[in-house]
């Protein structure tokens, strides 16, 4: 096998979503080395996504057959035009083929729309409940159920979340329950006290059924908003594994998913914070946001947009001069893929930009490639990044 057929063959892996991880890097290697490998990659993946890729017009398909015509016989090198051509040959077949079949039911009496489903869809509504007893439960808001959780409490599940009883009655021995969504889900709960927390997908909360006379605190893993109901004799406590927070009565958004540390932002109201063992906390005041290293560490207060960081509640993903990696990281959670790299220095590039969060995940991954330069490659549930 030449060395020329085996690049063909690698590319086409890749494409196809079958490569390792270590031939992806190969490719994105040979990619970066010559700005002629480079467009001869997207030549072959134009031609294969007329055949793998979505479903596209008659007129696309034939454009780009002309297109990619043109650039085979460009080409100086003999030996790879042999090869191209032998891509072709198994390419453009079944192609023409289609191109065929499109166009006789574009002139047929009853037109037909072709949808093709998409394997990567938006997340929904969706977590499980965990009891002190151990009991786990899937949570659904259209399933309309009540959920004995301890004695002589129950909790109802529906369309506005799961609501726990608002009741001023303390519990003297605390039982804890946990709500956890996953990835491609999104929760809403209402607490004991009458506070609401949106929590995000792939994230925890662990809370007590009822709280005690002296304070309300829950344990946060992921991203939440917190709405907290105000209560001068409890103050409300928000622990993760890096930063303790008091709250004021108050709304805020944490987030501890974050690969420089954990964010806190205040949208209203008051709240201290400080890192999980240390004495100094710090007061933040509306439109802040407060960072902390991932061992606790204080980092800085900064005054921000807080819409940035809470619009995903609202139905949103806004992202204002965000790392690729950290937008990716995002939307993996959120649509449930996975993420590979095909070069560690796209992970730093920034982009600036928003999108509904129940769009379909190309409308985000064609602006991105458009303002930043680089190439997604998206196969199933896998989502590949190229320079």
């Amino acid at each position: 096998m030449t060395q020329e057929s085996s690049k063909d063959e690698l590319i086409l892996k890749v494409l196809d979503g079958v490569a390792t991880p270590e031939e992806i890097q190969n490719l994105a290697r040979w990619i970066n080395a010559d700005s002629e490998n480079e467009a001869y990659f997207n030549q072959l993946k134009k031609a294969w996504n007329l055949t793998s890729g979505p479903v596209s017009s008659v007129e696309r398909e034939e454009k780009e057959l002309k297109n990619y015509m043109v650039y085979v016989r460009s080409r100086q090198r003999i030996y790879r035009i042999r090869q191209v051509f032998k891509y072709v040959a198994i390419i453009m077949i079944p192609l023409l083929g289609g191109i065929y079949w499109l166009q006789k039911e574009k002139n047929s009496m009853k037109p037909q729309l072709v949808a093709m489903e998409s394997k990567i869809v938006p997340g929904e509504y969706k977590a499980t409940l965990t009891t002190s007893g151990g009991e786990t439960i899937v949570l659904l808001p259209s399933k309309q159920e009540d959920i004995h959780v301890q004695e002589n409490i129950t909790v109802t599940n529906g369309q506005t979340g799961i609501v726990y009883q608002n009741t001023a009655k303390a519990a003297s021995v605390l039982q804890y329950n946990t709500l956890k969504t996953p990835r491609g889900g999104e929760y809403t709960i209402t607490l004991s006290d009458g506070s609401r927390v949106y929590l995000n997908a792939s994230s925890e909360l662990k809370y007590p059924v009822l709280f005690d006379e002296k304070k309300r605190e829950v344990r946060l893993s992921g991203e939440a908003y917190f709405e907290v109901a105000k209560d001068s004799e409890r103050p409300f406590y928000v622990v993760t594994n890096t930063v303790r927070i008091k709250v004021y009565g108050t709304s805020f958004n944490v987030n501890t998913y974050s690969t420089q540390g954990t964010q806190a932002v205040l949208v209203s109201g008051k709240v201290g914070i400080r890192g999980v063992g240390a004495d100094k906390e710090y007061i933040m005041n509306p439109s802040e946001l407060a960072e902390f290293d991932n061992d606790g560490t204080f980092k800085r207060i900064r005054a921000v947009n807080t819409s940035a960081y809470t619009a995903w509640r609202d139905g949103r993903l806004v992202f204002e001069d965000e790392s690729l990696e950290e937008i990716l990281n995002r939307l993996s959670r959120w649509y449930n893929v996975d993420v590979f790299y095909g070069s560690e220095v796209v992970k730093n590039y920034h982009f600036t930009g928003y999108m509904e969060k129940y769009e379909d995940v190309d409308t985000i991954l064609k602006a991105i490639s458009k303002m930043v330069g680089v190439n997604f490659i998206v196969k199933g549930k896998t989502i590949t990044v190229t320079k």
